[in-house]
């Protein structure tokens, strides 16, 4: 069974199962709103906003591209951009109100007055054993949601507040020996928005500044669809810049550098780049920047992020070739791409490491395998964490130093530094 169809049914079974959830609330509201004056109105409403939170996901289940690479209109995009949030607030409010109902369920249980459960004669009857079990099956069955909901919560408070800082050993072909140990941070998928803010930027800037790095990479998804947090997100960037150690020695032109996300042009991604600029992150914009140590030299080249809507794969490609006429020969190439899916045409064109976010390593991870389905990412991602090497060229997908959605198990944010040899 292909990837794509193991996705769709997955994304189906999701999909339905929350609207089973949405029905069953509604039930247990109704014979409140029942009594009101705008019951109709209400009733309108609440299925309205269920509809167009499950709209984005029937679009992936539906959809005859692979759910993630699909063409969207242009005239769609304000519409999509307004049914996306829906979708994410949609997820954000069911869980609790699902765990509060099912705790109101079995603390009416526990207040039921006791019966009569004498046995007598042989012992139990057939359709009494038949009903008890059917009760324990009903009390484990509703016990599922609030499970969901304690492992959603405790991935907010938990899961995503241990930042893993893993050092990973790079082997580049003709590495000048100035450049030897020379250590380069890669950050990416910060998402700086409502569930990222100040207090968890500046956690995590201990942590760089602690990992002694030479330079510092961003590879997208720098703030979540509202250019609303670019000042949290400009004074992030001017701290790393600062913190970086005056050493002599290193090639002029800065030492921090990004390349652009998806989330990044949700709203307005001109505006967001220049901010970034301005706050000292050199964005790499189908550019290239000679950086190195000594008398060693390479050079960093970072692809634009193809504009929402569609033709995604080929736009990438048109962009890499404007790139890669900036390329100096004999000089190693490091490449920011944000999605790690274009290395499939990226480790045919000779770039020595390629460095991508995007997938956040699947956030859900019950494997350690880079190719088990236990991990939710491989349904759909080819690459979606850690170190691939493929004819010659090599790519790491960091799993993301923020989040879209709180949850993450066995996948912690991470903060990836290269010591190249």
């Amino acid at each position: 069974m292909s990837r794509l169809i193991i996705f769709k049914l997955v994304a189906a079974v999701i999909t339905l199962t929350l609207l089973l959830f949405q029905i069953v609330i509604w039930k247990k509201l109704s014979p409140y709103v029942s009594r009101l004056r705008f019951r109709k109105y209400i009733r309108i409403a609440y299925f309205a906003m269920v509809a167009a939170g499950q709209s984005i996901m029937w679009f992936a289940v539906l959809s005859p591209g692979r759910g993630i690479d699909y063409t969207l209109p242009q005239w769609y995009l304000p519409i999509h951009s307004i049914l996306l949030g829906i979708n994410y607030a949609h997820f954000a409010w069911l869980l609790p109100l699902v765990f509060l109902w099912v705790l109101g369920m079995l603390w009416q249980r526990l207040r039921r007055p006791p019966t009569d459960n004498t046995i007598t004669g042989q012992g139990v009857s057939r359709a009494d054993f038949i009903q008890k079990a059917a009760t324990v099956l009903g009390v484990g069955v509703n016990l599922l949601p609030a499970a969901t909901s304690a492992a959603a919560i405790s991935g907010m408070f938990l899961g995503s507040r241990e930042i893993w800082v893993k050092e990973v050993p790079i082997r580049i072909e003709g590495l000048h020996d100035d450049l030897k140990g020379i250590r380069i941070l890669q950050i990416s998928d910060i998402h700086i928005g409502q569930l990222i803010g100040e207090k968890y930027l500046n956690f995590a800037l201990g942590l760089m500044q602690a990992a002694r790095p030479d330079y510092v990479v961003v590879t997208g998804d720098i703030i979540d669809n509202n250019n609303a947090f670019l000042p949290t997100a400009s004074t992030f960037f001017a701290l790393i810049d600062a913190m970086l150690p005056e050493r002599r020695g290193y090639v002029a032109g800065g030492r921090v550098f990004g390349a652009m996300g998806n989330h990044d042009y949700i709203d307005d991604g001109v505006k967001a780049a220049a901010a970034f600029n301005s706050a000292g992150l050199g964005m790499l914009q189908n550019d290239v920047q000679i950086i190195g140590r000594g008398k060693g030299k390479l050079q960093l080249a970072g692809l634009d992020y193809p504009p929402l809507g569609g033709g995604r794969s080929e736009i990438m490609q048109r962009y890499f070739r404007h790139t890669q006429g900036q390329l100096r020969a004999g000089l190693p190439t490091i490449l920011l791409n944000h999605n790690p899916a274009d290395f499939e045409f990226l480790k045919t064109q000779k770039v020595d490491l390629v460095l991508s976010g995007h997938t956040h390593g699947g956030q859900i991870n019950f494997s350690q395998k880079q190719n088990s389905y236990l991990n939710g990412a491989h349904w759909i991602y080819k690459y979606y964490v850690d170190h691939y090497s493929e004819y010659g060229s090599q790519l790491y997908v960091n799993r993301g130093l923020g989040h879209w959605f709180p949850l993450r198990v066995s996948c912690p944010p991470e903060i990836s530094v290269f010591v190249l040899s």
